[in-house]
Formats: structure tokens, C-alpha cells, sequence
């Protein structure tokens, strides 16, 4: 008899755990095997096991992860203001359709990837608004000494929404796009060898006239990436600027060679409808 009674304990003790296991794979989403029976159960009823979960933040996400975006702001209710509540507040708000108040969260949380991807969403219809949640974004970084990797792609997104906005606006382009350089060099200063920054600093000095420090950033282009094509193309447009047409057809001819070698699908240089006139003239 007393063998059974400990056999039977274990019994419940695993019943018990496979709960648990359960409601946790529920609380964070962990249910993509699809036929597991974590799977299986919460798919008849997601709201079972979570009164198993430890703590308000397991259930809140149990909730949303079942499509209870209400209980999930319920639970939420009172708690304080940190890092994982933000970021729960702000995926309740989106479920809800609240882009603003779910991008605020998640700036205010430091979720970058969910800010990034709801401000990207925007650019296509609202650029300015993109841009001033951008700036919001960058802002909310700025102060975090362990968020540099994503602060340098935060700026250089700053940057190309600077950029794109004072294309679209004349009488604010100078001041735009000479914010959007210092975008460009504040990313940098984060990743000095990246050369999507390199070229992007490089494409706007030059748009801005600052032929000089566009040399510069191409420069470093080919020598942190030997074989770029648009690092080439980009010392050809700035040969070209300065009047040295020599140097501009040889880099041009080594931008357009790479080009062919890697099946490039971006336009030529002399091409290019903002900086590429002066390259056009000295290509003959």
C-alpha cells in the first residue's frame, strides 16, 4: 500500500509540473509545435492554467497571447512602470489598435525592435510622424550606456527620416539634411567601421556641399569594405565635384566593374538624379 501512495504522489507531482510547464509555454508564446499537447490544450481553452502562473506579468501575457487584450490590461492595472510591464502595456495597446500609445510604451520600455517596426510602418503614409517618433525613439536611447549597438542603427534611422522629410519639404531641407549628416556621424561615433553609415554620411555631406567630408566617408568605405561598389561610386561623385575627372572615371570604372561582378541591381552612378550631374559630365 505504501508503494502505491508514493507512486501516486509522483503521479500528482508530474500532473502538477506538466501544468505548470504548460501555462508557462502559454504565458510566452512558446506553442509553435503544433501538435504538442501544450499546444493542443491551449488551443481549447487558452485561459485554464493561468491562474498557475506565477506572477500578474506571466498572466497579462498569457492573456495576450490568447487574444484577451482586455484581461490583459486589467491584470496590468497598477503595476509600475518597468521595463517588462511597458512592453506589455505597449503589446496590449497595439492588439487594441493604439499605435501612439503602444510605440510610447515600447520607447519607454526600451524595445527597440517593436518601436522600430511600428515607426517603419509609418514612414510609407506620414513621414513627419515617423520622424518625430523617431526623434522620440533616439531620445529614450540616448541616456542607455548598454543600448549602443542599437542606439547606431536608431540614429542612422534618424538620419534617413531626416533626409526623406526635407526631400519632400523645400524650405525645410537645408536644416534637415544637415541634421541628418550629424544623424549620420552620431551613428558613427557608435560604429565607426559600418558602412552603411559610412555611405550614408558620405551620399549627404556631398548633397549638402560639404564635398570634403563626403571624400572622407567614402574613403573609409573602401577601406573597411575593399570590394564596395557604391564606396567607389561614391569617391567617383566626389572626383567628380572637385573637377578631377581622371579620378572619377577611374573610380567610376572600378564602381561599375564591382557592380557587374556582384550582379548590383542599384542605379549607375551618373544616374543618380542628386549628385550625379557632375559625374554625367565628366563621363562624356
Amino acid at each position: 500500500m505504501r508503494r502505491w501512495v508514493v507512486v501516486g504522489a509522483g503521479v500528482v507531482v508530474v500532473v502538477v509540473l506538466g501544468v505548470v510547464q504548460i501555462a508557462s509555454s502559454a504565458a510566452y508564446g512558446d506553442l509553435a509545435v503544433p501538435y504538442s499537447l501544450p499546444a493542443a490544450l491551449h488551443g481549447v481553452d487558452s485561459t485554464v492554467f493561468r491562474a498557475a502562473l506565477g506572477g500578474p506579468r506571466a498572466r497579462a501575457a498569457a492573456a495576450l497571447h490568447g487574444g484577451d487584450a482586455d484581461d490583459a490590461q486589467r491584470i496590468l492595472a497598477g503595476l509600475p512602470d518597468d521595463p517588462e510591464t511597458l512592453d506589455l502595456r505597449g503589446r496590449v495597446a497595439f492588439a487594441r489598435g493604439d499605435r501612439d500609445t503602444a510605440l510610447a510604451d515600447y520607447v519607454r520600455a526600451g524595445d527597440v525592435v517593436r518601436a522600430e517596426a511600428l515607426i517603419e510602418a509609418s514612414v510609407a503614409f506620414d513621414p513627419a510622424r515617423a520622424l518625430a517618433q523617431q526623434e522620440r525613439l533616439v531620445a529614450a536611447l540616448r541616456d542607455d550606456p548598454n543600448a549602443s549597438e542599437v542606439s547606431g542603427e536608431a540614429w542612422w534611422r534618424l538620419g534617413q527620416l531626416r533626409a526623406a522629410v526635407g526631400y519632400r519639404d523645400a524650405a525645410r531641407r537645408p536644416a534637415l539634411w544637415h541634421a541628418a549628416e550629424d544623424a549620420y556621424e552620431r551613428a558613427l561615433q557608435l560604429a565607426p567601421n559600418e558602412e552603411t553609415y559610412l555611405l550614408a554620411a558620405g551620399y549627404q555631406s556631398l548633397a549638402n556641399g560639404d564635398v570634403a567630408s563626403a571624400q572622407r566617408f567614402y574613403a573609409r568605405a573602401v577601406d573597411v569594405v575593399p570590394d564596395s561598389a557604391d564606396a567607389f561610386g561614391g569617391l567617383a561623385w566626389t572626383d567628380a565635384a572637385r573637377g578631377d575627372c581622371a579620378d572619377a572615371r577611374t573610380n567610376l570604372a572600378r564602381s561599375r566593374a564591382l557592380r557587374g561582378a556582384a550582379a548590383h541591381t542599384v542605379r549607375d552612378p551618373v544616374d543618380d538624379p542628386q549628385v550625379g550631374a557632375p559625374l554625367r559630365r565628366c563621363a562624356g
